[in-house]
């Protein structure tokens, strides 16, 4: 009976330890949307494996006044890219590609330049490949990865690689034509097959416009009055491994929990993905490969955010809490950095 009462006591300490976030987690969530004028927004946090809240406010579709659900997609932006991060590390376990190859190697038909770059160097930015210079988002649909390097390939490199850091989503193209050609398959078939299915995120995938996807959310921006309009036309696929994903707030937060149950990645393989690649001119000392390294209420955490056209998004691991939550939103003046973090704290103070 006394082993019954210390259990029953237990259940009600995390009940009430739940309910006690999911609150909060919805004050914040109302602060937020009431300070920037959210159009649409989800929250997933997952602890130990599983979804333990799930929040869905606004709306995905403003002018038909469809509701965001938790099983809306929105666009990642570079979230994108812990998720091509896994992919290619998965593919370092089984021995088809060496981070310290120079990744023509796999990539052969990216055009060669004045310094080979490295696999590594790719994923840390730090190849010289530059990142956007001006240039307006893509209207055009791009059937292929490789296509898709049409934008950049024949630019040259910025820096010898290695001697600073510089965020280029355009190196993470490559390395979607990395993974094709170490893989031998097709990079949204491999991610399907290694990652997703995996982590049981049935909701992901990359972005094609002309595709029906259901629970699509469409974007939006303040307009000059200060009210919503339609974000501008993009298209998605020139950028799928660096930030063409769509997906459900719940399946990134599943993402990072398998992560951390090991279903992707083996423990030592996670450990060399988190740490931090520092360049020769010390410019950058926390970015890992793939992922931001951090701290929150004096926990370690690992990160991204994601910036792109009719979409704002963050996603934040903490380790040692077990703890997987995004943030994802189809209106591209707010911060879901900030709420992401506050929420982030509850769990860290745990």
């Amino acid at each position: 009976m006394r082993a019954l009462a210390i259990l029953l006591v237990l259940i009600s300490a995390v009940c009430q330890a739940q309910t006690r976030h999911s609150a909060e987690i919805d004050r914040l969530i109302r602060a937020h949307v009431e300070k920037f004028g959210v159009v649409g927004l989800s929250v997933a946090v997952a602890k130990d494996g599983q979804i333990v809240e799930q929040k869905a406010y606004g709306f995905a579709d403003l002018e038909h006044q469809v509701p965001v659900k938790p099983e809306t997609k929105f666009r990642l932006a570079s979230i994108s890219k812990p998720v091509t991060a896994v992919a290619v590390m998965k593919l370092v376990e089984q021995g088809k590609i060496k981070l310290e190859e120079d990744a023509r190697t796999y990539a052969p038909k990216f055009p060669q330049k004045e310094h080979p770059f490295t696999v590594r160097q790719l994923l840390c930015h730090q190849s010289g490949i530059r990142h956007y210079r001006g240039e307006a988002e893509s209207k055009e649909a791009f059937l292929t990865v490789e296509a898709g390097l049409k934008r950049f390939a024949d630019d040259p490199l910025l820096y010898k690689p290695g001697e600073r850091y510089l965020y280029s989503t355009y190196a993470y193209t490559v390395l979607g034509l990395v993974i094709e050609g170490a893989s031998g398959k097709e990079y949204r078939a491999f991610l399907e097959e290694e990652v997703f299915r995996p982590a049981g995120m049935a909701n992901t995938l990359a972005e094609e416009n002309r595709l029906i996807i259901p629970n699509r959310a469409r974007g939006y921006r303040r307009g000059a009055d200060g009210k919503p309009v339609n974000s501008e036309f993009m298209d998605n696929s020139y950028k799928w491994a660096g930030g063409g994903l769509v997906s459900t707030a719940s399946d990134m937060a599943r993402f990072g929990s398998a992560i951390l149950q090991g279903k992707l990645l083996k423990p030592e393989t996670v450990s060399l993905m988190w740490t931090p690649q520092i360049p020769s001119d010390n410019s950058q000392r926390n970015y890992c490969l793939g992922w931001t390294k951090g701290t929150i209420e004096g926990q370690t955490v690992y990160q991204h955010g994601g910036s792109q056209t009719g979409a704002r998004s963050m996603m934040i691991v903490i380790p040692d809490k077990g703890v997987s939550l995004c943030v994802l939103t189809n209106y591209e003046n707010n911060s879901p950095g900030e709420l992401a973090v506050a929420i982030a704290s509850q769990f860290a103070k745990d």
